[in-house]
């Protein structure tokens, strides 16, 4: 036993001493490895290896500088910058597959979405623990100091500039359903705090304060058994239905490349009408209805097609309802306005509601610093005469017999600051959206379970409507009931799940977040009184 600690003391001590391309390579590789622990890999327990390699490299990095803070924030930069440039590499490769759509005039940007995006968000951890080598120390306390840097970049991340909270820590439990309930209690971010929390243990099993690093790892297993016992717990619940109502969701799985080409303009309305025809005509009408078609569902302006709507009115029998997406215009004194919405159809053809997509996509509904980005030749990917504009607010739309929804329209899912207050908690969540822009690579896969874990925070079903996938209906424990399979046309029917109470997310939302934050950074000023560390 004793040999073999001391050869992993001698493994760690080489780690420590690497520098340059080494330590890099390194980094580059963990980060790598990293990216699998989330959907739709699923290996997690590679973090055990992964974030540990990480804090070692840091603790290599901050012992060649000593006595110079300047050095050392950039050596701990450096070090943190090509762990998460493959971290996002991997993680987000499937973006570029966005640009093969139309090669002709996007491929050029490839290298923007494999170099620029993984760079660039690289950034935010980085500096984070650039700042925090200003404070590393020795022992315990060096662990809950880096927790709490990669737990707040990545609240930084989802909030920064538009925002963008994919991949963040917290998923990497969003695909085993007894560890995916303790987003209810903590929210994504929470969550985030516990898994850099639970996978940076491997380094205490090596440090040399024995009741400091017992302390840690009896929290790590008190953390597994509440986390586990939650979830085991919240799944013991009866599923409940709602009477008198199905849902019925349309995948038509339209390639993207013909969805906006002019000939198909007339194309497509018949396509989704003769689709939901048929899937009628397999179902009991005696109970109402909810129809879904997806985000955009067509290259027109549905709002100002009369005869679309009259053929949808046709189609619809009575006691059901249409919600679909669509692009709709509002004249200003600017000119035109185009939003990318959701519209609610009567069985008479009636328009009933509409909601305005709020968070729109950068690059894709819209162009930032259009007047610098244009001058290089970059455009957004979406075909509209002009940029998307948002939509005001988030909002609930009411239907028939005390039944709600609140829309999130494509990458909206992701953010969990849409949630609305416990006053305007709507029944469903509806997320319409169109990831054919991405074939057959890891990004539907995330994107579904992000949209699950929205579910499970909220306590709320969910209802996704996709055109080429990937379509589901989603319970308030995040299960999957019913699924059209990633690019196959095809659809569901199937009963709507009850929510349940407002989850303790609900009401209080990140707050929890920020209390767990207080208390460790608390902790961590008591343990620099008491404890004799040594900061170089």
């Amino acid at each position: 036993m004793v040999s073999a600690i001391d050869k992993s003391r001698t493994l760690i001590s080489s780690l420590r001493e690497l520098s340059g391309w080494r330590r890099g390579l390194l980094a580059f590789a963990g980060g790598i490895a990293s990216a699998f622990a989330f959907p739709p890999y699923g290996a997690f327990p590679i973090l055990w290896v992964t974030l540990p390699l990480l804090i070692l490299l840091l603790d290599g990095a901050k012992g060649q500088t000593v006595d110079h803070r300047k050095t050392r924030f950039f050596a701990f930069f450096r070090v943190s910058w090509t762990f998460f440039f493959g971290f996002f590499l991997i993680g987000l490769f499937w973006i570029a597959e966005a640009f093969l759509v139309d090669a002709k005039s996007y491929a050029w940007m490839i290298p923007f979405a494999l170099v620029i995006l993984p760079g660039g968000l690289a950034l935010i951890p980085s500096l984070v623990l650039g700042g925090a080598s200003l404070f590393w120390t020795h022992g315990v306390s060096r662990i809950l100091l880096f927790v709490v840097a990669l737990a707040l970049s990545n609240w930084l991340r989802g909030h920064m500039l538009t925002g963008f909270p994919w991949n963040v820590w917290g998923y990497a439990f969003a695909e085993n359903l007894a560890l995916m309930q303790s987003f209810s209690a903590l929210g994504i971010y929470g969550v985030g705090f516990l898994v850099l929390f639970l996978f940076s243990m491997p380094v205490v099993l090596i440090d040399q304060r024995r009741k400091a690093a017992a302390a840690y790892i009896s929290a790590c297993v008190l953390v597994w058994a509440g986390v586990v016992a939650y979830g085991t717990n919240r799944l013991q619940a009866p599923q409940q239905t709602v009477e008198g109502l199905q849902v019925l969701v349309i995948q038509p799985n339209v390639p993207q490349a013909d969805k906006w080409k002019p000939e198909n303009r007339q194309r497509l309305l018949p396509l989704y009408l003769q689709q939901t025809q048929q899937a009628l005509s397999e179902l009991k009408l005696d109970t109402e209805t909810l129809i879904f078609w997806p985000e955009s569902a067509f290259p027109f302006l549905l709002d100002e097609e009369p005869g679309a709507l009259e053929a949808i009115g046709a189609t619809l029998p009575q006691n059901t309802m249409l919600i679909t997406g669509g692009i709709r215009r509002e004249l200003s004194e600017n000119g035109n306005l185009f939003f990318n919405s959701t519209f609610v159809v009567s069985d008479e053809g009636a328009l009933i509601d509409i909601y305005d997509k709020v968070r729109l996509v950068p690059f894709g509904e819209y162009l930032p610093k259009r007047w610098l980005l244009q001058s290089i030749g970059v455009e957004r990917l979406v075909p509209a005469p002009a940029d998307f504009t948002a939509g005001t607010r988030h909002k609930k739309i009411d239907l028939k017999n005390s039944l709600s929804f609140q829309p999130l329209i494509c990458y909206e899912a992701i953010f969990p600051q849409t949630v609305l207050p416990v006053s305007e908690r709507p029944n469903l969540l509806v997320n319409l959206t169109n990831d054919g822009w991405f074939g057959e690579t890891a990004g539907p896969y995330q994107h579904l379970v992000q949209a699950r874990v929205r579910a499970v925070e909220q306590g709320v079903p969910l209802v996704r409507a996709a055109n080429t996938g990937i379509s589901s209906l989603v319970d308030s424990n995040g299960r999957i009931l019913a699924e059209v399979v990633l690019n196959k046309k095809g659809s569901f029917n199937s009963e709507l799940p009850k929510i349940l109470r407002p989850t303790p997310y609900v009401r209080v939302g990140d707050s929890i977040f920020w209390g767990i934050i207080l208390v460790v950074v608390s902790l961590l000023l008591v343990m620099e009184k008491l404890l004799p560390t040594r900061r170089d």
